[in-house]
């Protein structure tokens, strides 16, 4: 036995850590943090092709926090050479587990005649990538 006494060292944590935000701050328990841990996202983003109608329901692939109301955005994807042009918006309120979204195509032709441009929605905008983002406030 040793003539010194040491106070015991910090402990491993026993609980994940923190998710990461907005701001910084010093933590405040002696614990030190194992070395594979992992620290959850705040932001769950996805390629998804709707129906041929334009709509998707988006279940995230880890909900949100009860009650948590994530802030959605999303675009569409197209080929190169498509003039149309493609509107992608939220539907009702986003919800911890799951959002809408529709996707609104606007075909684009000219009459050349007159030197106009004329827009027209087509009754099916097709199936349609769309890359969408979720971000918790």
């Amino acid at each position: 036995m040793s003539q010194y006494s040491f106070p015991p060292g910090p402990s491993p944590a026993t609980s994940s850590p923190p998710g990461v935000t907005d701001t910084g701050s010093v933590g405040s328990v002696q614990r030190y943090a194992l070395e594979n841990h992992t620290h959850a996202s705040k932001a769950r983003k996805e390629r998804i092709l709707s129906a041929a109608d334009g709509t998707i329901t988006w279940t995230y692939s880890t909900p949100f926090g009860a009650g948590v109301i994530p802030r959605v955005v999303a675009i569409a994807e197209v080929t190169t050479g498509v003039t149309d042009v493609v509107n992608v918006q939220v539907v009702d309120t986003p919800n911890n587990v799951s959002c809408k979204l529709l996707v609104n195509r606007t075909q684009r032709s000219v009459a050349a005649l007159l030197g106009l441009t004329v827009l027209s929605v087509p009754a099916s905008p097709g199936a349609t990538w769309v890359h969408a983002v979720a971000l918790e406030p």
